[in-house]
């Protein structure tokens, strides 16, 4: 007999999805982005050998993205009642799977997504964003984490039509006002200015995501898995891995010249990292996340 779809136990997430999204009318800018890869998953392999540290390609453009909104301010803040209001810190948002192994049928539909935000980002070397992603996510993945299990248990009773007024209140609250919900467990702006997705570690080659109503942010950018491509160098063609990236961004906050901006800082900065945040030589282990680069970026130099 066929489940129905009342009967499916849909996880926490979904259940939010459903309750508050609608039609989208608000202007956004879509954009894609290959980038040769070759060179940054070097730099990855001589970082992890140096730090011990698991650092991935997610790592690498969460930075790169830190940086874009260094260079250009205007990105970092919320449109309340009409009107810009910046935020003070550069902070990014990693969207985490509950479960990273393959699953179908009623199991997919109960696995939920939850995440973590990187504050200062654009001030951290790639190592401590990798050091402070895993620990975070680690909790998350084995239940230890207080603020997903206190909004966990919050929504997963709420019928729908009370989710929805909820959660527009909480992201006014959270996101706009960038006040915190101590009874929540919700800080101020908990997904920052940035959502990075890794859609690659799904087996998708690229994809396209819509913004969540009440994450406010003006850039999302999802990464898909790196493959290799044939590319045109010196009129011949020449295989390389290439990572490619999709990017949606708030129209309120950018246009066609800013756009064109981040373009720029992302493909420099993944075409070098090393140029950015040199491989150091060694990190001492129980280095506090904290540990900072006084690389400057070209845009800012």
């Amino acid at each position: 007999m066929t489940e129905t779809t009342s009967a499916i136990p849909f996880s926490v997430w979904r259940k939010i999805a459903m309750a508050t999204w609608r039609p989208r009318t608000d202007p956004t800018i879509s954009a894609t982005i290959d980038v040769e890869a070759g060179q940054f998953l070097d730099y990855i392999e001589q970082v992890r050998q140096a730090t011990g540290q698991h650092i991935t390609p997610v790592d690498l453009v969460g930075r790169a993205a830190g940086k874009v909104v260094e260079a250009l301010p205007g990105l970092n803040g919320r449109v309340v009642f009409g009107s810009f209001l910046p935020s003070p810190t550069v902070d990014c948002f990693f969207v985490v799977s509950l479960r990273t192994d393959p699953v179908s049928g009623v199991e997919a539909a109960r696995t939920d997504l939850s995440g973590t935000v990187v504050r200062r980002i654009n001030e951290k070397p790639p190592w401590a964003i990798a050091q402070e992603l895993a620990d975070r996510a680690g909790r998350i993945r084995h239940d230890n984490d207080p603020q997903f299990k206190k909004m966990k248990a919050m929504v997963k009773g709420l019928p729908p039509l009370l989710l929805r007024p909820l959660m527009a209140g909480v992201g006014f609250v959270t996101e706009s006002l960038q006040l915190p919900l101590p009874f929540t467990g919700l800080e101020a702006r908990p997904y920052g200015s940035i959502l990075v997705s890794n859609v690659g570690t799904y087996g998708l080659d690229s994809a396209a995501a819509p913004v969540p109503n009440f994450c406010h942010v003006p850039i999302t950018i999802l990464l898909g898995a790196v493959t290799d491509k044939v590319l045109a160098r010196d009129g011949q063609p020449v295989v390389r891995p290439v990572l490619p990236l999709t990017i949606n961004l708030d129209h309120r906050f950018v246009d066609g010249y800013q756009a064109a901006t981040m373009a720029r800082i992302f493909r420099e900065y993944l075409a070098d990292p090393a140029a950015f945040d040199p491989v150091p030589d060694q990190i001492p282990s129980g280095e506090p996340e904290s540990a900072r680069s006084d690389a400057k970026s070209p845009a800012t130099a």
